[in-house]
């Protein structure tokens, strides 16, 4: 998790050029355009005053709002937000989001036309600034966006994952027909000229699938990573999480306390939508990513993060499909740390090692 050095708050001067390198080669950040930068008590000033100043020195129009703390990313879809907030967004032509992650309006603005810089995603504070200066400053990002491309067409081209463990997982998945989604996080193509992506999600990168309902069959062995309810939660030894076309219909394991605890929390979910998944399907490419709060977590080289619960904002949000969403009050995710994943008959992660992409 979190340690001391992770936590100053004091300006590091490399974060001025971590979120320069942000506006200008992930967004191509134009004199003009109206920026809604979005925060909470959480967020260090200093993160949202580089943010704001970095937009302003570029010529960008920029305003910031300081939500209240929203709840756990895992409680988001069903919350209700902030009708200010809310009418800010629909002014913006790009949203840094600090602190929200998960959220209806998002989703509109995107409708609209805005696009969405999410550094923050739902769990806002003080480690935004040591997250993307490690895992976006010395990392050769054009290289991972490459490589992130070139997994989600393998994905575009497969009609069977499966992902098998050591620790036992056996889950696969029938994905004819879906399109792979890059997750590289650049809202702007440079080499084309144009924009690309609506919503970016930093730091980059995990290319994978969003998935229809009732997908998936099999033993998932999570032995990663819970963030479910209120908790970001380590398992003492994996838990075994058992799907039936798309659902979850068994969680065991021997660390009892998470799976009571985990098994308490969607019996009180409405219509049992909390067990619907998964929704998504990554493979993290990250060389510098960890397994902490930040979202980063998803982004962990050679792990795969499954998705459970709300699609409906995905769905709309990133991927460009018409695919029938799960709809519930939550979304929660979980990590395996040394998948085997073979599209049909080829393998693109062996035992949690990705292959050096030489593309």
């Amino acid at each position: 998790m979190l340690t001391a050095p992770e936590t100053t708050t004091g300006l590091k001067p490399e974060f001025i050029a971590v979120v320069d390198k942000i506006y200008r080669q992930l967004c191509n950040l134009q004199a003009g355009t109206k920026v809604l930068i979005i925060a909470d008590s959480r967020t260090p000033r200093h993160v949202v005053t580089v943010f704001m100043g970095m937009a302003m020195a570029m010529g960008a129009v920029v305003s910031v709002s300081e939500n209240f703390i929203a709840p756990s990313p895992a409680d988001q879809p069903g919350f209700q937000w902030n009708p200010m907030v809310k009418a800010a967004s629909r002014e913006a032509d790009l949203i840094v989001d600090l602190a929200v992650g998960y959220a209806d309006f998002m989703a509109e603005a995107i409708e609209r036309g805005a696009q969405i810089l999410s550094p923050g995603d739902g769990t806002g504070g003080h480690h935004i600034e040591e997250s993307l200066i490690r895992t976006m400053l010395n990392v050769d990002l054009a290289q991972m966006r490459r490589e992130a491309i070139h997994i989600a067409n393998q994905f575009t081209n497969a009609s069977v994952v499966r992902m098998t463990s050591d620790e036992g997982s056996d889950f696969t998945m029938n994905i004819r027909g879906l399109k792979g989604i890059a997750s590289h996080e650049f809202l702007w193509d440079y080499e084309k000229n144009q924009k690309i992506l609506d919503w970016s999600a930093l730091p980059p990168a995990a290319p994978g699938i969003v998935l229809p309902k009732f997908t998936g069959d099999g033993i998932v062995a999570a032995d990663g990573f819970f963030l479910y309810s209120d908790l970001h939660q380590f398992p003492r030894s994996p838990v075994f999480i058992t799907f039936k076309q798309g659902r979850i219909v068994k969680i065991d394991g021997e660390d009892r306390l998470l799976v009571s605890r985990l098994n308490n929390w969607l019996d009180q979910i409405g219509a049992d939508t909390g067990r619907f998944g998964p929704v998504h399907f990554n493979l993290g490419i990250n060389p510098r990513a960890r397994l902490n709060e930040h979202p980063e977590f998803e982004k962990l080289r050679g792990t795969v993060t499954l998705g459970i619960g709300d699609s409906s904002l995905l769905t709309r949000m990133w991927s460009g499909q018409n695919l029938e969403p799960v709809v519930s009050d939550v979304h929660w995710d979980f990590v395996v740390m040394r998948p085997t994943i073979a599209l049909d008959d080829q393998v693109i992660c062996d035992r949690g090692i990705v292959p050096e992409f030489k593309g």
